[in-house]
């Protein structure tokens, strides 16, 4: 969600004339996120978020935004796109595929406590839930088969102690794969951080959004996801009654089976393991494209959960 792709006020002017939003009244390119070029746009008759999809062709952006589709059939706050008057959703502009969506209630929190926590639960839960029967699932672009084969290709970028850490979680995972297939699986959103959210007055999810990592997947990563974001400082130690009220919301809309809990601790790895090589893989892209205010992620900061998550393990283990 950096800005990769300037755009003047006359594209995007040009872009919203089929929308009849009235005039254009102000533009501004959002510095959060790291895939995509995003944009907040005021016309004179509301707020949207104008987005291009960087690195997406038009018939990917299609299988992945029909799930927002769904959702927000359904009433769940997610960015949903808005049709033109020709009853087009899907566009190009600087030949990108490119979609509006209405500004969704809510803001971003940077801290969050085990009320946030509790509300995500809930919302994922209902987010798995409402989901169920959207068929077919896309396998997860960054999953189990992804690190097997990216793994050699960004060791490059690491030190001999870290190439280490490295090879051994990929063989623990690799040994723990059936318990993967075995939990309970569906939609997941894939990539639910805390800038992924926005929180109302009252403390409420307001919306749930970025769903272009939604995939087939093992739900309890889906937690482990939210957990090693929400629930932890950058250096892995857990906040306080963060992670319970994460479980406590989640099961108040589908209670957790004790073997999810079981393989808590695995998804909790397997899910820093993955934004480790993804922030390896996107520094690379990112020093390439040296794109307009990118946003830079540190991958150190999962390389140092996942070293912390395998001690929790092994001291779990020899208890």
């Amino acid at each position: 969600m950096s800005v990769y792709t300037s755009l003047t006020h006359q594209d995007v002017a040009t872009f919203l004339d089929p929308f009849d939003l009235g005039t254009l009244v102000a533009y501004q390119g959002i510095s959060a996120g790291i895939e995509n070029t995003n944009y907040m746009v005021t016309t004179s008759t509301g707020d949207y978020v104008l987005t291009l999809f960087e690195h997406h062709h038009s018939d990917e952006v299609r299988d992945f935004v029909r799930l927002a589709r769904h959702l927000g059939r359904r009433g769940l706050q997610v960015p949903a796109p808005l049709t033109d008057h020709n009853d087009i959703w899907l566009h190009s502009l600087k030949n990108k595929p490119a979609v509006l969506c209405q500004r969704l209630p809510g803001s971003h929190i940077s801290d969050p406590q085990p009320a946030h926590c509790y509300a995500i639960g809930a919302a994922l839960a209902q987010m798995h839930q409402l989901a169920e029967d959207l068929n077919p699932r896309p396998a997860d672009a960054r999953g189990f088969d992804w690190w097997i084969t990216i793994s050699p290709e960004l060791s490059a970028d690491l030190t001999a102690a870290e190439r280490s850490v490295l090879d051994d979680e990929l063989i623990y995972q690799q040994q723990h794969r059936e318990q993967w297939l075995t939990l309970p699986q569906g939609w997941i959103h894939g990539d639910l951080f805390h800038d992924n959210a926005l929180f109302t007055a009252d403390g409420q999810v307001g919306a749930i959004l970025d769903l272009y990592n939604a995939s087939e997947g093992t739900q309890m990563y889906d937690l482990a996801i939210i957990a090693n974001d929400w629930c932890c400082h950058e250096d892995g130690e857990w906040k306080a009654g963060c992670v319970e009220a994460l479980h406590q919301g989640y099961s108040s809309v589908r209670p957790l089976l004790p073997e999810e809990l079981q393989n808590w601790t695995l998804m909790l790895r397997g899910a820093a393991l993955r934004f480790w090589l993804s922030r390896l893989l996107t520094r690379r892209i990112q020093q390439q494209l040296h794109g307009e205010l990118a946003l830079q992620k540190d991958p150190a900061e999962f390389r140092d959960k996942l070293i912390m998550r395998r001690n929790q393990s092994r001291a779990a283990a020899a208890q």
